[in-house]
């Protein structure tokens, strides 16, 4: 056995320096052989995306944090066997930041890891990083619009699901922000808009504000806006009461705005024909004109309002009172008509060759009442069953009012002619 063993050393030490030369260059060899079959390369990748880990111990702290200048985006070059790089994509290669070492600079190392790389390169180590206090609060949701509504059409009321958001993210970003907008585009429009409209945050300046840290509560708010057809009507006002003794309501009745444009739905509007202040004006013992002032909200039909948003409904009404003038004017008995003679009699008026007619009135009207324009009716038959005259003789006179054809604004006094009966003659 121990010459087994001597035999064995001997072969091993014999030579040794060539067999340790013959084993170092094999190995060589093997390498180069290794090299041309599969040789080193390299490759670079641009959009690794760094892992960020333990970042909810941040958010446990109320704190939020802002990666500055992209650095969460690696360039990386590999050098690797062109065996590996032929397999490689971005998405083999682990970028990590661990932000539980973030240092007081706001820098997180990263840490680069590739199985069977040799070698990974990146044009950064090092993430960078803003942390802030985490703050929430609401701001009220406004809207503005835009463009205008149909050709017969008005806008009506604009109504927000919600007024108010919520929003958070960082103190120093959230501070910035004065109000959230939803922007509402009308034109054209010829009914009721319903949509769910974006919200965008602005600052006091009008600014819009896009922050990606910034957390809303919805991105969206559902928006109605009412779009109304529009109708021009009339407006009618009335009168109660009489003026003083002497004094007379011309009939004139001035309204202002004596025509208003309403707004509603169409099958609202198509029954409005004009718009009546159910309240009357009371003249009741009035010398001057007398004017009242009404809130023509009031008279509306529901669901129908203004169309000029700034119209505030007030309506004044204005009624004319005058003093009445006196005209004496003498006409002939052939003015007047002998009208309804009772079957059997001949009619005619007796004991008088003129009539005195004291009239009463507007200045206006009076003037164009003259003796020979003035004209009167006599109705015998009515005069006498309503005063159950039922025995009528051949010759009879009977005393009859007289109806003169004036207008409104003129009375006359009272003025009696006296009618004479008599009957008609037969043929013989």
């Amino acid at each position: 056995m121990m010459k087994t063993l001597k035999r064995l050393g001997n072969i091993i030490t014999n030579n040794f320096g060539l067999k340790l030369l013959s084993v170092g260059l094999a190995f060589v060899l093997w390498v180069i052989v290794a090299q041309i079959s599969n040789p080193v390369g390299t490759v670079s990748f641009s959009n690794v995306q760094v892992t960020l880990i333990n970042a909810e111990q941040l958010e446990a702290q109320g704190k939020v944090y802002q990666i500055l200048d992209q650095t969460d985006v690696v360039k990386v070059t590999v050098r690797a066997p062109e065996s590996v790089i032929s397999t490689l994509s971005a998405s083999d290669i682990s970028a990590v930041a661990d932000l539980s070492e973030i240092s007081e600079d706001g820098t997180v190392p990263i840490t680069y890891s590739l199985d069977r790389a040799e070698r990974i390169i990146a044009d950064h180590d090092e993430l960078l990083i803003n942390v802030d206090d985490k703050k929430t609060k609401y701001v009220n949701i406004q809207y503005q619009l835009i463009g205008e509504v149909g050709e017969g059409c008005v806008q009506g009321v604009v109504k927000l699901a919600r007024n108010r958001l919520e929003i958070s993210g960082p103190a120093s970003a959230v501070d910035r922000i004065a109000y959230a907008l939803v922007t509402i585009d009308l034109d054209g429009a010829i009914k009721t808009i319903s949509a769910d409209m974006e919200i965008y945050l602005y600052d006091a300046t009008g600014n819009r504000i896009d922050n990606e840290l910034i957390v809303k509560q919805t991105d969206y708010v559902t928006t109605t806006v009412t779009v109304l057809s529009t109708k021009k009507v009339p407006v009618y006002a009335s009168v109660t009461g009489e003026p003083s003794n002497g004094y007379i309501y011309t009939g004139d009745l001035y309204v202002d705005p004596e025509v208003i444009t309403i707004a509603g739905d169409t099958s609202v509007l198509n029954g409005i024909s004009r718009i009546d202040i159910t309240d009357p004006v009371d003249i009741g013992s009035a010398k001057n004109d007398i004017t009242a002032t009404f809130d023509l909200t009031k008279y509306l039909p529901s669901g129908v309002e203004f169309e000029d948003k700034t119209f505030d409904g007030e309506v004044s009404v204005t009624a004319y009172i005058e003093k009445m003038l006196e005209k004496n004017l003498t006409i002939s008995p052939d003015a007047l008509l002998l009208h309804d003679i009772p079957e059997g009699f001949n009619a005619e008026i007796v004991g008088t060759e003129e009539i005195n007619v004291r009239l009463v009135g507007l200045e206006t009207e009076l003037n164009a009442v003259s003796s020979e324009s003035l004209t009167g009716i006599v109705e015998i038959d009515s005069y006498l069953t309503a005063n159950n005259i039922t025995d009528i003789n051949d010759g009879d006179i009977v005393t009859i009012p007289v109806k003169f054809n004036l207008s409104d604004h003129v009375k006359a006094d009272a003025v009696y002619v006296r009618v004479q009966l008599t009957l008609v003659e037969e043929d013989v």
